[in-house]
């Protein structure tokens, strides 16, 4: 499987280097390094609401004046109090391909896009401590497939380098009872080619 994706990645690469207008952007790709948001899901034990922090990187390729794919990933980690603990977390780390709309007018450029990708989520849930010892606690974890809705806006400060704010609402299934909704703001530095 990593291999057909692999060729498949390349294949997509070359074919979008040989469509490029020199003067126009190639690709743009970095860190999205601040990242709060708001996460909304449930266990078997608790609805669990609060608000969250990740990291993560994006890699665009551009294409045909009006197209953008390429991959995106990161990491969201929400700690929530729970019965008798204030150390109780879920962790959502995803990633994959996306594929969209984008166009640069003057120094902004403006992109609208999907994502689909493979995730993983894990949850310690904790109903009993006492200091460092767990003594009622459930750890779930769960592949899942992620997607989202990508929205971004980035300002070229100069013709290498971009800041770029995006909007996402990272949704996955828990397990077949619950779902897990993310919505969050991402800010980060995109290098430009």
């Amino acid at each position: 499987m990593k291999r057909i994706i692999s060729v498949l990645v390349f294949i997509f690469i070359a074919s979008i280097a040989f469509s490029q207008n020199a003067s126009k952007s190639m690709y743009s790709g970095g860190m999205l390094v601040l990242q709060p948001g708001y996460i909304i899901t449930e266990n078997n034990h608790q609805k669990i609401t609060n608000t969250n922090l990740g990291i993560g990187g994006i890699l665009r390729f551009y294409f045909y004046d009006y197209f953008t794919a390429g991959i995106y990933g990161g990491t969201q980690k929400t700690n929530y109090t729970s019965t008798n603990s204030k150390n109780s977390f879920i962790n959502l780390g995803y990633g994959g391909p996306f594929f969209g709309f984008s166009h640069k007018i003057g120094k902004f450029r403006y992109t609208a896009s999907a994502f689909v990708g493979f995730g993983k989520i894990k949850n310690l849930h904790i109903e009993s401590q006492n200091n460092n010892l767990l003594s009622d606690a459930y750890l779930y974890k769960n592949s899942t497939v992620v997607f989202s809705p990508l929205l971004s806006l980035d300002y070229e400060m100069t013709q290498r380098i971009s800041l770029t704010l995006q909007a996402v609402c990272l949704t996955a299934a828990v397990n077949s009872e619950y779902s897990l909704y993310n919505p969050t703001l991402q800010i980060g530095i995109l290098f430009n080619r």
